[in-house]
């Protein structure tokens, strides 16, 4: 059985999702060139900035400063542990002064260090606050152009899907994610003329409602790239799903569906969290 979601990786950073039976119709060539110019618009400014030579300095500064201290606290540590073994501190009593100079410099070291490592994470979030007004704007106005030309509803219900990344090597497909990970797709899902339709950004997959086999549950983890939804994982009706956080941006989750499609040929993977909002939308028409 097949993810109905399956995206090749190509050349170049490129993806694209597989043809199949359910590819009704895609978005046309201006749109998907509106699209690519949000996105080359935010890729630019979301590049980072290279460090200015003062910055370069400064940390090459902290780096001096944390292996001073380092370099303290292990004489420190030595002269405690051997100088007690030894009976150096009874033999030279002004050592305990030296031992202490140097726990004191320790810690004035790592302070310093400190400051300095702060005041680069301090540069380095204000490099984060990056203005994606103009890509956001862009990227809108061609998403409403797709759905139009799509004919996605208004009101449509949207919902996450768990696709299939891969690459082909040596003639076979191979994930580009670990097991249970997924870069998880929003997409938008309505019934039309006695079909489920799924709508990306650029495609429109239609599948005829005698095509809906059922369903099956997978009972294991899940991990996504990241939390697209506008409600905190934490609030509200995914409050019971229990979704943490597990990185920067990646969450984490537990039990996932599959929606059955033709005779085992294809199947659509739903997160625990949107799949009762989609079985709700096809027993509405008589289906699952």
């Amino acid at each position: 059985m097949k993810n109905l979601f399956s995206i090749k990786q190509i050349d170049g950073g490129h993806t694209e999702l597989d043809a199949t039976p359910y590819l009704a119709a895609t978005a046309s060539p201006e749109v998907k060139a509106k699209m690519q110019s949000a996105f080359s618009i935010a890729e630019a400014a979301a590049t980072p900035k290279e460090l200015t030579e003062e910055e370069k300095q400064l940390r090459a500064k902290g780096n001096r400063y944390w292996a001073v201290c380092l370099a303290c606290l292990a004489a420190t540590l030595v002269m405690f542990f051997l100088g007690g073994d030894l009976g150096i501190y009874t033999a030279v009593p002004s050592l305990y002064v030296v031992n202490l100079a140097l726990l004191a410099a320790s810690i004035f070291f790592n302070i310093k260090a400190k400051r300095i490592n702060r005041s680069q994470t301090m540069r380095f979030n204000e490099n984060l606050k990056i203005d994606f007004s103009e890509s956001t704007a862009r990227l809108t106005e061609a998403a409403a152009e797709a759905a139009r030309e799509l004919g996605v509803p208004e009101d449509a219900l949207t919902t996450d899907v768990l696709p299939y990344h891969y690459k082909e090597k040596n003639g076979k497909a191979v994930s580009t994610n670990k097991k249970g990970a997924f870069s998880n797709l929003a997409v938008t899902v309505f019934i039309k003329d006695e079909k489920l339709c799924f709508a990306t950004a650029q495609e429109l997959l239609s599948i005829p409602l005698s095509d809906i086999k059922g369903y099956r549950e997978y009972n294991e983890d899940f991990e996504l790239d990241m939390w697209l939804k506008p409600e905190e994982p934490s609030s509200g009706k995914y409050k019971a799903f229990d979704i943490r956080k597990s990185g920067f941006f990646s969450h984490k989750g537990h039990g996932y569906f599959g929606l059955l499609i033709g005779e085992d040929a294809y199947e659509v993977l739903i997160p625990c969290y949107d799949f009762e909002a989609v079985k709700a939308l096809l027993e509405g028409n008589g289906v699952v």
